[in-house]
């Protein structure tokens, strides 16, 4: 708690608090609440990254909390699996249904026939997806939850070069030359960011964008590189061939600090000519020629690498190669020069202590997070019969909806979900459980964007009888009559064991100064430069050549290939990206008001595909492939590229026509690490009429 004030009769508080959502930034806030109501939500003004601010979502979230649809009591299907329809039954009765279908499926199937599905809806370390329910499930011999919806393709590429994705600390953009935003929408997406990348410039620094969408990011750039999707290793080739080619390369760094650069160069990079570069790019040789240039002669380099771009079928791959492109300049070991893919490695907590690894007596399988339908369809050494999903909207987040839909719809599946809405999820439930947000519980949270930890006080009551997720797992393992202490601890006591981590790092943190500010930075050098001796591989060096990638099939050098994306095919197929948009963080805030207002999702087309079609500005579309189809309002625009279309992720299939955006994707995995290929899609496009679908709101 922040401070406390008496005025007349009311009692005005202040407590420290964190933003749980899925994005970069992880915002500190500050709660006011005035005899406990929470009045105020306003961003903390003393966090060094986000200086005060909370992106528009965020301003309205007391709003939010307060939604009139907003789930407050255990609720129990009475209809059909996908109607929607539920009575409200108690707690004791809630909890009891849940654990005689575990015990039932345990009974009969074995421990790993139940599947805790864990979400990004809160992506904290004690309610979120790092640690809720671990423990009970740990105890119980559940099937392992793998989380690869969002960035692990880029995770695993990165480990073959510079052994983890924590590079250069973003704030250091500040004393970059060239300052690379490459695949992010930083002006949406990773708002907090673009204060340093501001100032970067004010202190000479160059903005280059690289980006398949011109975006409002993209309109700030010094340069902008508009490539075709799916082909950002390929141009990070042609530029490092061009820096060898002009001999503007780091030699003494690469002879001293890397390991395999030779054979890079020789059976790699001279394949990459600026023509060969171009063509796979679609991009003009000058702009290629331009970039390298401007990046030998502005050192350091910075690139601020976002996600989007590796959710390809090649994905991890590229950000492997893009990772080799400081090593080529040297800017590993600058001030201001590297690559920061996430930071999220950065926090060394105890996470095995918190998940309680020990309580897990024997292996068990891992299932993938975006295969839900495959997994719920065709898995069966053994089925899935008990789901237990939380935080997650699968149905509207996941690769291949129909499929999702029909995995959800079996009679033989008991599927729990603990959520704060009756989303498109919730809809397949047995059991729907309200559970708290952000304000009405404890919380640690951390960032993929900086370098502090924040903690999260509870600052006002639930409403009604929701509760947060730890509390719901203690009363499951009770009724469950589970015997291990461990399945009891407090939400402090969950804290303390995090934060006794062995980590150097961890040394200076506690749970005493967490609460006096909410949040501090770990123990790690300032400035943080975690390459600048050596790297986190099994050389010590940077390694263009990896043995481990090649054990592992993808090749003992960074290479480039090809998806269906990039390739321009003959039957009239669309490329088809699915980004975030400025109004919802993944499926969350899609039933907010304010979104409601912006009515229905959006399609966006370039005018040549546009009159190629016959179709017309603002006229509602049907966007369809073989698996399935959603519904869309037209805009054209030359923010895309000929051959290449946009509609946001995040749209509640119910509440525009039924179905969304990934209703046409394809589940099926990257290169690496099994993540999900959102962006590795094609599709056609036709208006209503002509394709005789009826459209409903």
């Amino acid at each position: 708690m922040k401070n406390q004030k008496k005025n007349n009769h009311s009692v005005r508080r202040e407590f420290y608090g964190t933003c749980p959502r899925d994005c970069p930034d992880g915002c500190s806030w500050i709660v006011t609440v005035e005899d406990g109501v929470a009045t105020k939500l306003r961003g903390n003004p003393d966090h060094p990254f986000t200086k005060g601010r909370l992106c528009s979502k965020m301003k309205s979230y007391l709003e939010y909390a307060q939604h009139p649809a907003r789930l407050l009591y255990p609720m129990k299907r009475t209809g059909p699996k996908g109607a929607g329809l539920f009575q409200r039954i108690s707690w004791d009765e809630a909890v009891h249904e849940i654990a005689a279908h575990l015990q039932s499926a345990i009974a009969s199937y074995g421990a790993e026939s139940v599947w805790p599905y864990q979400g990004t809806g809160n992506i904290g370390w004690i309610q979120g997806i790092n640690s809720a329910g671990h423990r009970l499930f740990n105890a119980l011999g559940a099937s392992r939850h793998s989380p690869t919806i969002c960035s692990v393709s880029g995770h695993v590429g990165m480990s073959y070069t510079t052994g983890s994705a924590a590079g250069m600390d973003n704030e250091h953009l500040v004393h970059s030359k060239c300052i690379i935003l490459w695949g992010t929408n930083t002006l949406v997406t990773n708002q907090h960011l673009w204060t340093f990348v501001q100032k970067g410039h004010e202190n000479g620094a160059k903005l280059v964008v690289i980006d398949p969408v011109r975006t409002k990011t993209a309109d700030k750039a010094y340069l902008f590189l508009q490539i075709k999707p799916g082909t950002d290793g390929a141009l990070a080739l042609g530029i490092m061939q061009q820096l060898v080619q002009k001999k503007r390369h780091d030699v003494a760094y690469l002879e001293a600090k890397t390991l395999g650069f030779q054979g890079f160069k020789n059976k790699i990079l001279s394949k990459w000519n600026l023509n060969t570069t171009a063509a796979a790019c679609g991009l003009e040789q000058g702009e290629i020629s331009r970039l390298a240039d401007l990046i030998a002669d502005s050192r350091p380099m910075g690139i601020h690498l976002g996600m989007g771009m590796q959710r390809h079928a090649f994905g991890g791959q590229a950000c492997r190669v893009i990772s080799c492109l400081p090593a080529v300049t040297g800017d590993f070991n600058r001030l201001g020069g590297g690559i920061c893919y996430s930071t999220g490695e950065t926090y060394q907590l105890n996470k095995r202590a918190l998940c309680g690894d020990s309580l897990r007596k024997k292996p068990a399988r891992s299932l993938v997070m975006t295969r839900l339908g495959h997994a719920l369809l065709e898995e069966n050494n053994p089925p899935v019969k008990a789901l237990i999903v939380t935080a997650a909207n699968p149905v509207v987040s996941n690769p291949d909806q129909n499929r999702v839909i029909k995995g959800l719809s079996r009679e033989d599946l008991f599927t729990a979900v603990i959520d704060c809405f009756q989303t498109d999820t919730a809809d397949y439930a047995d059991i729907l459980l309200p559970s708290t947000m952000q304000m009405e519980q404890t919380e640690l949270g951390d960032s993929y964007s900086h370098l502090y930890l924040h903690f999260n006080e509870k600052a006002v009551a639930p409403p009604g009888e929701c509760q947060p997720h730890t509390e719901i797992f203690r009363r499951i393992a009770k009724k469950m009559n589970l015997p291990q202490p461990e399945l009891y601890a407090s939400d402090e006591e969950l804290i303390r064991n995090a934060l006794n981590s062995d980590h150097f790092s961890m040394k200076t943190v506690n749970l005493r100064k967490l609460r006096e500010k909410g949040w501090m930075r770990p123990g790690w050098p300032e400035p943080f430069q975690p390459f600048i001796n050596q790297f986190q591989t099994k050389s010590g060096k940077f390694e263009f050549a990896s043995e481990q990638a090649e054990r592992n099939g993808h090749g003992i050098y960074p290479f480039y290939r090809s998806s269906s994306t990039a390739s321009d095919p003959e039957d009239g197929s669309l490329v088809l990206l699915s980004p975030a948009g400025n109004m919802r963080t993944n499926s969350m805030f899609s039933n907010s008001p304010n979104h409601s207002k912006a009515g229905v999702p959006a399609f966006l087309l370039h005018p040549d595909d546009a009159d190629q079609r016959n179709l017309k500005n603002r006229t509602l579309v049907s966007v369809w492939n073989e698996r399935g189809s959603f519904r869309a309002q037209l805009q054209i625009s030359d923010r895309v590229k000929p051959g290449t279309a946009v509609s946001h992720k995040g749209h509640w299939a119910k509440l525009f026509g039924g179905s969304s955006v990934n209703a046409v994707v394809e589940e099926r995995d990257s290169d690496m690490g099994q993540g999900a290929v959102y962006h590795d899609t094609r599709v056609f496009v036709s208006d209503l009429v002509s394709s005789k679908e009826p459209y409903q709101l």
